[in-house]
């Protein structure tokens, strides 16, 4: 096919030229995701996706404390420093050997070679993070991506929730990933009782407040969201940004990531940002490169920061077709984008079809100091989360997420199985501490005795006159009648199912019983 044929096919349908458009994007897609396969050394063969088994597996290897010398060496680092909750697990900076100056000359070369050379230079690159993030969850099964997703929170790290994929215009919602993240706060309301409240996040609902961005901006947004999470002096990078360590890196496979973080209150109403929770979601790269992401964010969102240093007529026409959205939209702009007076036209043009008012426009001044702009953000999400009667749970968003187009983790034949046998062991549990009597009858007060015993066969504390083999004698019946008590307890209900659901992913294990 020419050409002058594909023309005449765009003319009478332009479906056709659609496709075509896609496949391109997926083939590029796909030969940038395997570069970054090729550069950080992970199998792409099909052999098998990395098992959190791979992962905690103890080795001669593993043992070694050891710091990334080439990009083959990020994955290993990553992993090892999040399962240590290391806070500079996101690092992909690389340590270079030191050079041996043996043999300098006073010509300043060694051994014929010259000193500095754009060799050098091209050997200190390094990849995003964020890129080394995508690629290390893409490659690994859904159980391990569920124990990077928990250490990572425990790390306070901005989690991934739509992760990319080799085809433009899928992606992925991380649900079953975060199943098993609980998290712990206390809302003003119990502050004077200095009650707590715990629950997981995937069944928590609040308001959620989305930033995207629409064109390139000279500032970071990430930066900004950090400064905006953060309470005052206690700075901390939620989201990586280009001020970081590579973060300056160009993203190969992280544009389209939907990144999510949530504040939490401590109790203190002079120091909390919000007196209850707040979900913020971040998209990573041009809302018109990543309209389905961006499409995700605005109807599951009850506002959508649009961060952006211009709106011309292209800006106009892509705003324009979000016409009669009940989303709260609000413009983040530069007063000295050089074009603050086009974009202020074109807005006025748009805050009739977006329902805009003054309150809509935040307008960042080119200065060193932040603090102003980020104190009315806050503002602006405290009065937006007091006000807005949408409030979500990750259970909602996957919904959305099936409506849009877009694959769920937890759809899968391993997570639905497993997810059944977690339902079918815990719909019993009305009172944990009740439940924990009844069926775990090898723990509580018979195993707290049997504990003691054991201390004092080891400490001896009240030997007393005692000689030592008949004071030893003595205990160790006592241990040997507690064991007794316990092997004569019957297999329970729960603990039977436990075990069957087990059996159901192991199922070498079920031999043992």
């Amino acid at each position: 096919m020419n050409l002058k044929d594909l023309n005449v096919i765009s003319i009478q349908d332009d479906s056709f030229i659609a496709e075509i458009c896609l496949l391109y994007l997926f083939t590029d897609r796909k030969k940038e995701f395997q570069g970054i396969l090729s550069k950080l050394k992970i199998a792409s063969d099909g052999s098998g996706k990395l098992t959190l088994r791979d992962i905690l597996e103890i080795s001669s290897e593993s043992l070694k404390d050891w710091t990334p010398q080439t990009t083959g060496d990020l994955p290993c680092h990553f992993l090892r420093k999040v399962m240590a909750l290391n806070g500079t697990a996101r690092s992909t900076n690389l340590v270079q050997k030191t050079p041996n100056h043996q043999g300098c000359s006073e010509e300043g070369q060694i051994a014929g070679f010259d000193i500095f050379s754009l060799a050098d230079i091209n050997a200190s690159d390094s990849l995003h993070p964020l890129d080394v993030l995508c690629a290390v969850l893409l490659c690994s099964d859904t159980f391990l991506q569920q124990e990077i997703l928990s250490k990572m929170s425990m790390c306070q790290f901005a989690l991934p929730l739509l992760l990319p994929a080799l085809d433009p215009s899928k992606c992925t919602l991380t649900l079953w990933a975060v199943r098993d993240i609980v998290r712990k706060w206390r809302p003003h309301s119990l502050a004077q009782s200095r009650g707590f409240r715990e629950e997981s996040l995937v069944l928590m609902s609040m308001p959620t407040i989305s930033f995207v961005r629409l064109g390139s901006c000279s500032f970071s947004k990430s930066k900004l969201l950090n400064e905006v999470l953060s309470p005052s002096q206690q700075h901390h990078d939620f989201f990586i940004h280009r001020d970081m360590e590579s973060g300056n890196v160009p993203r190969e496979i992280a544009d389209g990531l939907v990144e999510i973080s949530w504040y939490f209150p401590a109790g203190r109403e002079n120091s909390d940002l919000f007196p209850e929770p707040v979900v913020v979601t971040n998209l990573r790269g041009d809302i018109e490169s990543h309209w389905l992401q961006f499409s995700f964010v605005t109807q599951v969102s009850s506002a959508v920061f649009i961060v952006t240093e211009n709106i011309g007529e292209r800006e106009y026409a892509l705003l324009s077709s979000l016409q009669g959205s009940d989303i709260k939209y609000y413009f983040t702009l530069h007063c000295n984008s050089g074009k603050i007076k086009e974009s202020l036209g074109f807005l006025n043009q748009l805050a009739p079809v977006l329902k805009l008012d003054k309150s809509h426009l935040l307008m960042r001044e080119n200065t060193r100091s932040n603090a102003g702009f980020v104190s009315k953000l806050q503002s602006t999400i405290g009065s937006i989360r007091s006000s807005t009667s949408k409030i979500v749970n990750l259970e909602d968003l996957a919904v959305t997420a099936r409506e849009l187009g877009i694959q769920v983790d937890e759809d899968c034949e391993e997570c639905q199985s497993a997810r059944k046998c977690t339902e079918e062991i815990t719909e019993e549990i009305k009172d944990v501490a009740t439940y924990k009597r009844k069926t775990l009858r090898c723990q509580g007060d018979l195993w707290k005795r049997l504990v003691k015993v054991e201390k004092e066969l080891c400490q001896m504390k009240w030997q007393g006159p005692t000689s030592i083999e008949d004071y030893k004698s003595e205990w160790k019946e006592k241990l040997w009648g507690l064991c007794r008590r316990q092997n004569q307890c019957d297999l329970t209900e729960g603990m039977a199912e436990f075990i069957k659901g087990i059996g159901h992913l192991f199922p070498n294990l079920s031999r043992l019983f």
